[in-house]
């Protein structure tokens, strides 16, 4: 059944059109990525999960080292030898805190594994890992110019954000972030505290892709939390106000 679903998904990126939502949001992100990236600009992706937004960032700019952080072993294995070249992986589960603790896979379906369980289903098979977490800002060095950071952690992406808020100061890079109120909520934050922290800590504007690509108004704390409700968006872009 996963060999299955890994082959349709591989399938899925050659329609003419996105047949998921994922697979919108990925075109979307490949479009950014193209839009704001030179080959020397330099990525990080939180939450890499089997390379496929690395690997738009690495043909956007393929002559910068790049960061990606993955915490599941294997997944780390596989990123590690396929773009040593290319990225510096850590098997890290970026945070707001340092520590050792324990990480949910979901075996039955990998993308929902995190520090946090979400409970899916009843026949959702699961184990866990003990991983190490850091802040972005105790590895990334302060001379590094970021361009873009895309986090998709299964909503630890406020905690992210709180642990690299010193990077995303020096450097003002544009930010992808997944959010979604199943993810969030686990975590005990919402909309309102996610948009307090982007828009008044950071000093970031919110958009959909699709509107930033298109120089549309950024959303209202009204629209962002009408998205987090109803889920008809879960994939945004912050920008330096």
């Amino acid at each position: 059944m996963r060999k299955l679903r890994r082959l349709i998904k591989k399938l899925i990126r050659f329609f003419p059109i996105a047949l998921t939502k994922n697979e919108y949001y990925d075109r979307l992100t490949k479009k950014v990525l193209q839009s704001i990236c030179s080959p020397e600009s330099i990525c990080i992706d939180a939450g890499a999960h089997s390379g496929k937004i690395l690997r738009m960032m690495i043909d956007a700019s393929p002559n910068a080292m790049h960061y990606a952080f993955e915490p599941i072993p294997d997944y780390f294995t596989y990123l590690k030898k396929a773009y040593k070249n290319f990225a510096k992986v850590y098997c890290i589960a970026l945070s707001n805190k340092t520590e050792t603790t324990t990480f949910n896979i979901v075996l039955s379906n990998m993308a929902y594994s995190g520090l946090q369980r979400r409970v899916l289903n009843k026949k959702q098979e699961d184990i866990l890992i003990f991983v190490e977490t850091d802040l972005l800002d105790n590895i990334i060095p302060k001379e590094e110019k970021i361009t873009l950071l895309k986090i998709d952690v299964e909503g630890a992406e406020l905690l992210v954000l709180q642990g690299a808020e010193k990077t995303i100061q020096q450097s003002k890079p544009i930010i992808l972030f997944e959010f979604g109120k199943e993810g969030a909520s686990i975590y005990d934050y919402d909309s309102i505290k996610m948009f307090a922290y982007i828009t008044e800590t950071l000093h970031y504007e919110i958009f959909t892709l699709k509107d930033w690509l298109k120089k549309q108004s950024p959303l209202s704390a009204d629209q962002f939390a009408d998205y987090y409700q109803n889920g008809k968006e879960y994939f945004f872009l912050a920008a330096p106000r």
